[in-house]
């Protein structure tokens, strides 16, 4: 019956195009909806095939600088670009080898040019060339392609022209999105008849910062079908007053291919091993920069043209004048000052020497800044110092500052960490800071029981909150994949922020609220998260996905009279978290836990890990969700034990296409959050909240509920540039 409909199609579509090259948009629109089904249905029969490529492919680059000012000193943190260079040309070769159904590896062998691009310019095109026309997304999820039937619902097809190609039909189908939106793009298919096959690709669209245009074939004999040929691609940034443009042309040589159902090559992944490294990833280490014309001549499948001679005839004659030049005679451009201060305050600042780094993020880092309705703006300061040794065992320093304007409060942190065994996700970490300020549940209930029979309460005595003080030893490993062991050794010291003299209920109670508190406390946790998909990057271990669930278990234990710890207690947490895809570019974030303290013989602070205030969240991938935003710090406190559930759904396309159409343009992704809080002196708590956010921020407004009485409305806010 298939075959019947094509061939009836094939008779229909050139009359259906000759009516609507005089005016008829409708058939074009209808020609162009029948052949984009026709090639969805393809795509389903024919996505099987290709199994493994192996490729050699010769990528050449040209970055020029149209427009150039001082915020190109901060512009080159958001964007790949060379900036000492206004105009460059470059050459490089790459190993690469795809495995069905989306694995690419890339590898640098080979490189050159009147100047040698960074390591930031020259992974800038591998995410085009991994590439596959008829997967559901494209460029790491961050665009919805228009070849399967979810994703062909955001699009409109028209029929622009036939043309003969080899012998057969050939159909230029353009599309373009439904609305606005940085997840969808427009351009032009153009499908062989018959095999219903896109043998070209023209692709526009936006990719963080940069507006691009790929122009993408595909081989049509027997032996390359459907196999990338040639890819050309042009990005434009337009960031800070500055415009960068980057063209590049990428030509594929085959070493092998594998079709079929049959594994041909003996390492591919087997459906029982978690392992993914031979198919996951890109390096570009200790390349090698090539200058022999006749290795890279054999090579092209082009020449060069003449402007891009000249940039490589300029390179040697600077090379040449480098060479005879004394240091005395050399040219020096002093930088401006001021421009370099304000440089170094803003960005990253990077060292190294040997195996040994030091980073700092900087004074006035915009990813160190945040806003929230009860902590205000928060600002973070933070440097990193690593020294990794021959067999990838690291030992890391990390100071840490921050500060809370509408509390006044500054949090000060300390922290060494030695991975010990890589593999094992292995680590023995000591830290030691101050942490946010609180009172003891178990204190309150305390004073509430000596004041029983006094007319007095609580309230009245307006106590005040205590400092807390700690010192932490941990120690974790992964026993078997995806099972973690950790083992963690922590020392409270609380004192009270202002001490009371004068307290109208007696030493007794002024005892309990002006005395230090200690304790001393072991915890030991597991994490088990089934089925984790895993790479090696050398001898690191790193998780990448899981289809299930991460479950988590604590249990603490106090101990007593151990350097004047007074504690004498245990707690118990669990946690379940997973982020689980519903659609095309959707997912639902879950996190759910409870604690409780059991066996309580001596006042105690409660100080729950999966139940706390944080200071500068980083949780989620917005870096707002999965914490209460409103509730007031004493809740935190105020019982021993808990429940709480948090729920973020994220989607492209929710509330701004209805109401703000334009918006959409500016918007990556929009989230609706849902918490829910269970402790016995707030029975039922609840937020709910809007977000959305972009590659410069995310920002979310949330309101809360007391049972159904109404709290309170805040903001959230935290930039995502530079992170």
């Amino acid at each position: 019956m298939t075959k019947y409909v094509i061939f009836l199609i094939s008779l229909i579509l050139p009359l259906m195009t000759m009516k609507a090259t005089v005016g008829n948009p409708t058939a074009m629109s209808v020609a162009g909806d029948s052949i984009m089904q026709l090639v969805i249905n393809s795509a389903i029969k024919y996505k099987n095939i290709l199994k493994a490529y192996e490729a050699e492919i010769y990528i050449k680059g040209r970055m020029k600088i149209n427009k150039r000012n001082y915020l190109m000193r901060f512009a080159h943190n958001l964007i790949p670009v060379n900036r000492s260079e206004s105009d460059m040309v470059f050459e490089m070769i790459n190993y690469s080898r795809f495995d069905a159904p989306n694995k690419f590896y890339h590898d640098y062998k080979a490189i050159n040019g009147s100047s040698i691009p960074n390591r930031q310019k020259q992974m800038e095109i591998l995410r085009f060339l991994d590439l596959n026309i008829y997967s559901a997304t494209a460029f790491d999820g961050a665009i919805l392609m228009p070849t399967t039937r979810t994703g062909a619902r955001h699009y409109e097809f028209r029929l622009d022209s036939i043309f003969r190609q080899d012998g057969r039909n050939v159909y230029s189908v353009g599309f373009q999105p439904r609305r606005l939106s940085q997840k969808l793009i427009k351009g032009t298919f153009f499908v062989t008849d018959s095999s219903w096959t896109i043998n070209k690709v023209i692709l526009n669209g936006k990719y963080y910062f940069s507006d691009f245009h790929l122009e993408m074939t595909f081989g049509r004999n027997f032996e390359r079908f459907n196999l990338p040929a040639t890819v050309d691609l042009t990005l434009t940034y337009n960031m800070l007053g500055n415009e960068v443009v980057s063209h590049y042309h990428s030509h594929f040589a085959y070493h092998s291919v594998s079709r079929g159902w049959e594994r041909l090559f003996s390492n591919m992944v087997d459906k029982r091993s978690y392992d993914l490294t031979s198919f996951y990833g890109s390096s570009s280490d200790s390349v090698r920069i090539i200058k022999d014309s006749t290795f890279w001549a054999v090579r092209r499948d082009e020449p060069l043209s003449n402007d891009e001679q000249r940039l490589y005839a300029m390179r040697a004659e600077a090379e040449q004048r480098a060479a005879t030049a004394s240091a005395d005679t050399a040219a020096t451009r002093i930088p401006n000052p001021y421009l370099k201060f304000a440089e170094l305050i803003v960005n990253d600042i990077n060292a190294g020497y040997k195996n040994t780094y030091i980073r700092y993020y900087g004074l006035l880092n915009p990813s160190e800044l945040g806003y929230s309705e009860s902590s205000g703006i928060t600002f973070r300061q933070r440097m990193r110092i690593r020294k990794i040794y021959d067999n990838q065992k690291q030992l890391t320093f990390v100071p840490d500052a921050g500060f809370a304007t509408r509390r006044k409060e500054v949090f000060l942190k300390g922290s060494g960490r030695w991975d010990y065994n890589p593999e094992k996700l292995a680590f023995l970490s000591i830290s030691a800071g101050n942490g946010n300020q609180s009172y003891s549940a178990g204190l309150m209930k305390e004073i509430s029981d000596r004041i029983a029979d006094s007319s007095f309460t609580v309230e009245d005595l307006n106590l005040q909150y205590f400092h807390h003080y700690y010192g932490e030893i941990v120690n974790q490993i992964e026993l078997f994949n995806g099972f973690t062991l950790t083992s963690n050794l922590t020392y409270n010291y609380r004192r009270p922020v202002n001490r009371r003299f004068n307290i109208p209920l007696g030493d007794n109670i002024l005892e309990i609220v002006n005395r230090d508190y200690n304790d001393l406390t072991a915890t030991l946790g597991i994490s088990y998260t089934p089925h984790s998909y895993f790479r090696m990057n050398k001898r690191w271990k790193q998780h990448l996905y899981s289809n299930y669930p991460t479950f988590a278990l604590e249990i603490g234990k106090s101990f007593p009279g151990v350097w004047k710890s007074i504690g004498n207690y245990m707690r118990v947490e669990t946690d379940v978290h997973q982020s689980i895809p519903v659609g095309l570019l959707q997912k639902l974030n879950y996190h759910i836990s409870a604690g409780l303290y059991l066996f309580k013989h001596s006042a105690y602070f409660t100080d729950f890990r999966y139940f706390a205030r944080r200071n500068f969240p980083d949780t989620w991938d917005d870096h707002i969700g999965g914490v209460f935003n409103l509730l007031d710090r004493k809740w935190f406190y105020a019982s021993d034990q808990y429940a709480q559930v948090h729920l973020m759904y994220e989607s492209p396309f929710l509330m701004l296409p209805i109401f703000v159409k334009k918006a959409t343009k500016y918007v990556f992704a929009e989230r609706l959050y849902v918490s829910q809080l269970w402790i016995q002196p707030l029975p039922s708590y609840t937020e709910v909240g809007y977000g959305f956010g972009n590659h410069l921020f995310d920002i979310a407004v949330f309101a809360s509920f007391a049972k159904s009485s109404y709290q309170a409305i805040g903001v959230r806010f935290a930039f995502e540039i530079f992170r």
